[in-house]
């Protein structure tokens, strides 16, 4: 049996191998994060950006907590480390060099993408509701934490 790519479902195949040969410059997708999704969206970014990060992450065939991390290095969005697991709560670590340069109310906004993709992935994989919430104890601590 073929195994498919997991972002064969958001990605043609095809860009997917090119795209990751590639190296490029981190400041367009910077900019496009840091500005043009707070332009945008306004006061409600952090509300679409996680149910837009959650109906992403539903569409990212998954098969337990371990598998999101190589999909988040995949996608650029950072170092994501289980600290914690129980059952029905996941604990992550979310760490990316550009962290530090962003103020905890972008993070806090800009990350609700992140929370979606995981809460989106993992409710995939469960078959249960989850929902993901960002913790931040300043750009160098930033959790979340996954229940369903």
């Amino acid at each position: 049996m073929k195994e498919t790519d997991q972002l064969s479902a958001l990605l043609p195949q095809e860009s997917i191998a090119y795209a990751e040969r590639m190296n490029m410059p981190y400041l367009g997708y910077h900019l496009l994060r840091e500005t043009l999704t707070s332009a945008l969206l306004g006061d409600s970014e952090s509300a679409i950006l996680y149910w837009l990060g959650k109906d992403i992450g539903q569409k990212i065939p998954v098969q337990s907590p371990a598998d999101v991390i190589l999909t988040f290095m995949r996608l650029g969005l950072g170092q994501l480390d289980i600290i914690d697991q129980s059952d029905r709560r996941i604990q992550y670590k979310l760490s990316h060099a550009i962290f530090p340069y962003m103020s905890e109310q972008r993070l806090g906004c800009a990350l609700s993408l992140e929370c979606g993709i995981i809460a989106g992935a993992l409710e995939r994989a469960s078959g249960r509701e989850t929902t993901a919430q960002l913790v931040l104890q300043g750009s160098r601590d930033i959790r979340i934490v996954v229940t369903s």
